[in-house]
């Protein structure tokens, strides 16, 4: 017996509301979610969690191809009747010229009826849609100066003389990984088979990416045919070793013997050096805290998918084995780290050069250290945490260790955390929920600039400054990305669907100026959705949007800004940011005990932190959640 799948005006306005999303008609999207008196349609309904990318123009596509064959069907009983006539038509002619009068009306009737299954619901099934030309397209060759590029450039012509479909905007892999056989779906069937299928993308006006050339590195683009998976290229780092199982302080190097789901610690934070691609350090729960040198050529151990390479601790060699690292931060030279640490109600701060050699202790009034950013000299560090009821930001000055606070009195900090950036060398940007300061510090105090305009709705989680605009973003829980100029004039974006989740400005080499009118930053989301702004013009579309099967928990840049990383918390998609139609890599998340959250009932789908970044040199990507760190060449 055939089920029917329930359908009710609910589930038809989510494929709608998808759809437009997808399709990047944001405003569209907001009106029709408005009359449709639904806040957050993902999160609302049950069945939210089980519809796929593109699944509006994937059922209507299903609906074509059953018209398709039912039309098939019909033609074939058409045939039948239409031949036996014929022989009758010449039986009555031989017999009695007089009977075939009523018999050619049986022919005329199938004529008529031939006719009608040659149209569809869009037409004739023979005629091809005309391509839409618009008198302003760009000349052949030109760069598209708007950020909607999807109206405005004609097809491109098949040998055959007939215009080519132009490609979706998406990620490209909404089908799975598995790049050796992949099935046949009916979003692909356009690709496959030049007849009059519903092309399935939403943004079939994006522009047909250029040819991609071989070159020698990943910073200049990578020639593929399809997306490349980097599973097989994977190996995975040990958290932890034999004698810190079993409560003894590590060597420098590693024994290889496995950590338990049940003993491993938590990755909390996984940095790499911001100079020296060969270093990463990691940190966590259970006195994790530990730099790597890490080789490019580093072999998996005999029998093993892991690594264990050289170490070295950023722990005193007497912390508890209950030491938690609440937040580490690298020196923009990589030449030093600051790390901050719990254990039951005391904190510190450290600071250790990237050999291992210890630097500086400061003490820290109450635990935990939620933030820690250096100043751009290197000279001062910032770091958030409680105090007595309130929020207290701490600069410490390295390497005299003297301090200065200042105290935001009442502030909850666990209920509206607070996040930080310095604009230069002695001021810095303080946000936090419907909060956003300008302090000023010296070696004797940290006092207010200013108290930039806000509104009591106000829900922001992250500040990020761009010294080459001199313009900072902040995200909110409401899906808003703000952006303030050094006058405090603020322009507002309607970015996401639900909480922004993540962003990053588009890092660009010292030596590279900048476009005049452009400035990038990219950022992520609860809708399962990637966006890239032009930071100068917050009142265009986004320059690119990508989208992922589930929501966005981090963003990573490679060094140069030529690709961006985005993760989920089962896969990792990289797209080179000026073509972005379809991804040039994919990783997804094997199977894995140590994936899961140790100490914790594994039928859980609790997370913690994850970590994604990018080497120094933007070949090698780090991904890791819980007790697992995934490693990934280039």
């Amino acid at each position: 017996m055939v089920t029917k799948e329930f359908l009710d005006s609910d589930r038809v306005n989510f494929l709608v509301w998808r759809y437009l999303l997808e399709g990047n008609y944001r405003e569209t999207a907001a009106k029709f979610q408005k009359e449709w008196h639904v806040k957050a349609p993902h999160r609302e309904f049950s069945f939210a969690r089980h519809v796929k990318s593109h699944a509006l123009v994937s059922v209507i596509n299903r609906g074509l191809l059953y018209y398709s064959l039912e039309r098939d069907h019909k033609r074939n009983q058409v045939k039948a009747p239409l031949k036996n006539a014929f022989a009758l038509m010449s039986i009555s002619f031989i017999w009695s010229p007089s009977h075939l009068a009523g018999a050619t009306s049986l022919p005329q009737d199938a004529a008529a009826l031939a006719e009608e299954l040659n149209l569809g619901i869009f037409g004739p099934l023979d005629a091809h849609p005309e391509a839409k030309m618009e008198e302003d397209e760009d000349a052949e060759g030109e760069e598209d100066i708007e950020i909607e590029p999807t109206r405005k450039r004609p097809p491109q012509q098949l040998p055959n003389g007939s215009p080519a479909k132009r490609p979706r905007l998406s990620n490209g892999y909404e089908n799975g990984t598995d790049a050796a056989a992949p099935a046949t779906t009916p979003m692909d069937l356009d690709n496959q088979h030049p007849d009059n299928h519903a092309y399935p993308s939403p943004l079939e006006g994006e522009p047909a990416p250029p040819p991609i050339v071989r070159t020698d590195g990943p910073e200049q683009g990578t020639q593929v045919e399809k997306v490349e998976e980097l599973a097989p290229d994977t190996t995975f780092i040990r958290l932890m070793d034999d004698d810190h199982a079993h409560g003894h302080r590590p060597d420098t190097t590693p024994s290889p013997a496995p950590a338990g789901p049940d003993n491993a610690p938590i990755l909390l934070q996984c940095e790499w050096n911001p100079k020296d691609p060969s270093i990463l350090a990691a940190a966590g729960t259970d006195a994790l805290a530990r730099v790597w040198t890490i080789s490019r050529a580093t072999p998996p151990e005999p029998g093993q998918d892991h690594v264990s390479p050289h170490a070295h601790s950023l722990l005193d060699p007497d912390a508890p084995r209950d030491t938690t690292v609440t937040a580490l931060s690298w020196t923009s030279d990589g030449a030093a780290i600051a790390v901050a640490t719990q254990s039951k109600n005391r904190a510190t701060l450290n600071v250790w050069s990237a050999d291992g050699t210890h630097l500086q202790t400061m003490e820290v009034s109450e635990p935990p250290v939620y933030k820690l950013y250096w100043n751009p000299t290197n000279t001062a560090l910032l770091a958030i945490s409680p105090d007595k009821g309130g929020a207290l930001v701490t600069v410490y000055y390295s390497p005299a260790g003297n301090s200065v606070s200042y105290l935001l009195p009442g502030h909850e900090i666990d209920a509206t955390p607070l996040d930080a950036a310095w604009t230069t060398e002695t001021e810095f940007l303080l946000t936090g929920g419907d909060l956003f300061l300008c302090l000023l510090c010296n070696e004797s105090s940290i006092t207010q600039v200013r108290k930039l305009e806000t509104k009591e709705d106000d829900a922001f989680t992250q500040v990020l400054f761009d010294s080459r605009s001199n313009l900072a973003a902040t995200s909110s829980d409401k899906g808003t990305l703000d952006l303030w100029d050094d006058s405090g004039k603020r322009r507002s974006i309607s970015a996401h669907q639900g909480a922004i989740t993540a962003m990053q400005w588009q890092p660009l080499p010292a030596n590279q100026p900048a476009a005049g009118d452009e400035r990038l930053i990219a950022t992520g989301g609860d809708d399962c959705a990637i966006l890239i702004w032009n930071a100068r013009k917050p009142e265009s579309k986004p320059k690119c949007f990508l989208t992922m099967d589930s929501p966005i928990v981090r963003l990573a840049f490679t060094p140069d800004g030529a690709f961006i990383a985005g993760a989920t918390s089962n896969q990792v998609l990289i797209w080179k940011v000026e073509n972005h139609t379809i991804p040039r890599a994919s990783w997804s998340r094997p199977a894995h005990l140590g994936w899961q959250t140790p100490k914790s009932n594994m039928d859980s789908e609790e997370e913690d932190e994850h970590c994604l970044c990018w080497d120094a040199d933007g070949r090698k990507l780090v991904y890791g959640t819980n007790s697992r760190v995934s490693l990934t060449s280039l």
